[in-house]
C-alpha cells in the first residue's frame, strides 16, 4: 500500500454516510477547508444574487392613483405613486412572508460569510479578505433595500440576521472556555 493512499472503505453502498463523512485518518484538514470554501462561495452567490433579484421579480414600472396619471407633479397632488418600479413584486404581494425570506436568506448570506471569515483567518492577505467580506456585506444590504418599497425596510431584522452567526460564534466560544 503507498504511503499517501488513505484508508477509504471499499464499499459506498453499505454506509453511504459513513463513507462521505469527514475522516480525520483519511481526510486532510486542508480537504475539509477547501470543500467549506466551494460550498460556502456558492451559498454566498446564490443569497445575494437571491437579494438582489427577489423571487417573483420586481416592478418594471410605476403604478399611480388614480390610474389615469401618469407623472407625479408638484401641482398635482392627486396623483400618488402605489407602487415603485425596482421594488420587490412579493413585497408587495405577500409583506409577512417576504420579510420572513429576507430574514432567512440575510441569515444563510451571513452565516456562510462568517464562515468564510474564519476558514480565511491567519492566511495571506487576511486583510483584503475582510475588506472584500465586509464590503460584500453592505453591498447585500444596499440591495435589500434598493428592492424594498420606500419606508417598508426593516433595518432591525436585517441586522439581527447578519449579526446572529457572529454572535452564536462568541457565545460558543465562550461557553467552550468555561466548560
Amino acid at each position: 500500500m503507498a504511503a499517501d493512499q488513505r484508508n477509504v472503505p471499499e464499499n459506498p453502498a453499505k454506509n453511504f454516510n459513513e463513507y462521505f463523512r469527514f475522516n480525520l485518518g483519511r481526510d486532510t484538514p486542508s480537504d475539509a477547508r477547501n470543500t467549506l470554501l466551494v460550498v460556502t462561495t456558492l451559498i454566498v452567490a446564490v443569497t445575494f444574487q437571491a437579494a438582489v433579484n427577489p423571487p417573483a421579480g420586481v416592478w418594471q414600472d410605476d403604478k399611480y392613483s388614480p390610474a389615469n396619471c401618469t407623472v407625479v407633479t408638484s401641482d398635482n397632488n392627486d396623483c400618488t405613486i402605489i407602487r415603485y418600479a425596482g421594488t420587490s413584486i412579493l413585497h408587495t404581494r405577500t409583506g409577512a412572508g417576504y420579510d420572513i425570506f429576507i430574514f432567512v436568506n440575510t441569515l444563510a448570506f451571513s452565516a456562510a460569510t462568517n464562515t468564510i471569515l474564519y476558514l480565511l483567518l491567519d492566511s495571506p492577505f487576511q486583510t483584503e479578505v475582510l475588506l472584500s467580506i465586509y464590503s460584500m456585506n453592505f453591498a447585500y444590504g444596499a440591495s435589500v433595500g434598493a428592492v424594498q418599497p420606500p419606508k417598508t425596510m426593516k433595518w432591525g431584522l436585517i441586522a439581527v440576521a447578519f449579526m446572529l452567526p457572529y454572535f452564536l460564534r462568541v457565545f460558543s466560544n465562550i461557553i467552550k472556555r468555561y466548560k
